[in-house]
């Protein structure tokens, strides 16, 4: 027996070489956002709502885990009561938390995949909002807390940063206090991950950044959590005084707050330290009491450590016997919560999440690109609806167009004919007018030769009377005078018919603007609007040249007719 004790015992140094300070490390502060009072045990049933097994839940995390997953699973069982997606997400990261403490991290990796499903799905549809935000921290953190106990320290430090990137990048209104409550957790969370790889220098460095965050917060359980580990990196440097008193400041505080998990942790590392100082019966107190704490809230997490601490350290005392058993109890329990299976279950899962994300951001961006293609359609749709209609517009325009050019052109050459036609007519018209004219000149030529004829006779007869008889020298007398008597009578009457007839609104228009005109000048007037000389009115009037032109001469006066410029003849044929 003893001789596989000390193999055995080879075993564990082997594991505790490894592992050490992981099982010395202090809780990683995953879980800071829920409360953790002592509650007492309550019994679950169906009696209460989905709220309440939730706050019931958070309040029994801490101490009771066992009971917290219960009521965590009551309240999923009626998930769809809440109506809020942060809240739902809540529940069931304390459920992750529960399984997490209880070491059954499969299970609580389901249950932060899940929440971080309904929070992708809550930002999708609604987008960001605050508590959204700040539960995808959360959750980022948890499964770093998961991966650095299942020691995966590369995967732990990727979710802490992956968190921190997340609140920076968040671009949103957050409250100060979650920021700086975050921050507290991130910062602690990574010098943890820096003492598993012996850079206690770097680990310090978060630590006291952690530190300066929170103390504005004044939040006790962070204070404790930090002393806890800053007393870690002190024992590890091999100041052991030093790291006492963080450890007792720790455990002072978490006694204070009901911290039965802290309590077991704080211990854990005082045996630790009690062990390295060589006081081996304080250290042997210190892990009892771990155990028993451990035991009380059925932690294995927290057992394992205390179990193999307390084998090496019976095996320095020479206890052997108590040594195996420690030891095999460890390795069960051990073996339980970091077998090869809980890996490769977790990586699985892990896995499968990163496809199921690929495969719904695929399915989102597909979903978005065929809304796209339906926008473009419609949009292509209506653009084509817009274009024949305007070209139908453009068509239907160009045939009015058309037509009323078509018109247009047909009304010129309307106008056109008929401004031939009105030429036409006015060239005929003033054929007519110049026929008549010529006709009215001749006429009145004719009656210059008839009165001439007239005068003739007269004068033969007055100088043929002397050789008539006596009494018949009267008659010719008498003839005589009857001829100059009818002469300019019945000359002027047939003329003034026919130039009436070829000039009908002459005398009208002549009397409209002269009005004081004599008969004798409207006759001269008459007779320049024939263009006739003065020589020939003097013959058709009998009347001598000169009086002729003296009268001309008057007619240009009334006629308002001044200076050599306006010639009286065109004057009056523009009448």
């Amino acid at each position: 027996m003893h001789a596989g004790y000390r193999k055995a015992r080879g075993t564990a140094r082997k594991a505790h070489a490894s592992f050490g300070l992981v099982l010395c490390a202090a809780v990683l502060l995953g879980s800071l956002s829920l409360s953790a009072q002592s509650a007492g045990t309550e019994k679950v049933h169906s009696a209460l709502s989905a709220e309440e097994h939730l706050a019931l839940g958070t309040e029994l995390l801490q101490n009771h885990p066992d009971s917290a997953l219960g009521h965590a699973l009551e309240a999923e069982k009626r998930l769809e009561e809440f109506a809020d997606p942060g809240v739902k997400a809540q529940l069931l990261i304390l459920e992750g938390d529960a399984q997490q403490s209880l070491g059954t991290f499969p299970e609580a990796l389901r249950a932060y995949q899940r929440a971080q499903l309904l929070i992708d799905e809550a930002v999708s549809k609604n987008g960001d909002g605050a508590s959204l935000v700040l539960a995808r921290i959360d959750i980022q953190m948890k499964i770093g807390v998961m991966h650095f106990s299942l020691r995966n320290l590369d995967q732990s430090l990727s979710c802490y940063n992956k968190a921190m990137h997340i609140l920076d990048e968040s671009g949103m209104e957050l409250p100060e206090k979650e920021i700086a409550s975050r921050k507290v957790r991130a910062f602690n969370n990574i010098a943890s991950v820096y003492i598993h790889r012996s850079d206690f220098a770097t680990a310090l460095t978060y630590f006291e950044q952690a530190v300066a965050i929170n103390r504005p917060l004044n939040e006790p359980r962070n204070e404790s959590t930090l002393n806890n580990n800053i007393g870690i990196c002190h024992m590890e440097m091999g100041k052991y005084d030093l790291a006492n008193q963080f450890f007792l400041k720790s455990l002072a505080a978490r006694k204070e707050a009901d911290d039965i998990r802290g309590q077991a942790q704080v211990l854990n590392n005082l045996g630790k330290n009690q062990t390295k100082v060589g006081n081996f019966q304080a250290a042997r107190e210190h892990f009892e009491q771990a155990l028993a704490l451990g035991r009380s809230m059925g932690s294995r997490e927290s057992m394992v450590i205390t179990l193999e601490s307390l084998s090496l350290l019976y095996d320095t005392l020479g206890n052997y016997k108590a040594a195996l058993g420690a030891l095999r109890e460890f390795k069960t329990l051990n073996d339980s919560l970091y077998s090869a299976e809980s890996r490769t279950t977790i990586a699985r899962l892990e896995d499968a999440f990163r496809r199921d994300k690929e495969k719904k951001v695929f399915e989102l961006e597909a979903q978005r690109k065929d809304a796209e293609n339906a926008r473009q359609r419609t949009w292509n749709f209506a653009l084509a609806g817009a274009l024949f209609f305007t070209l139908l517009t453009a068509f239907l325009l160009f045939k009015v167009m058309r037509a009323r050019v078509r018109n247009s052109a047909l009304e010129q050459e309307k106008l056109r004919l008929e401004s031939e036609k009105l030429e036409a007519q006015q060239a005929t018209l003033q054929e007519s007018l110049e026929f008549k004219d010529r006709e009215l000149t001749a006429n009145a030529l004719f009656l210059l030769k008839k009165n001439e004829l007239i005068a003739h006779i007269a004068d033969r007869l007055l100088k043929s009377k002397s050789i008539f008889k006596q009494e018949n020298q009267q008659i010719i007398q008498e003839i005589v005078r009857d001829l100059h008597a009818s002469q300019d009578e019945h000359n002027w009457a047939e003329f003034e018919a026919h130039f009436t007839r070829v000039h009908s609104t002459f005398y009208q228009t002549l009397q409209e603007r002269y009005p004081s005109l004599t008969p004798n000048e409207r006759k001269l007037c008459a007779f320049l609007r024939l263009n006739m000389s003065t020589k020939d009115i003097s013959a058709i009037t009998h009347q001598t040249v000169n009086s002729i032109t003296v009268a001309r001469s008057r007619l240009r006066k009334k006629l308002n007719i001044e200076g050599e410029d306006v010639h009286l003849i065109d004057l009056l044929l523009s009448i």
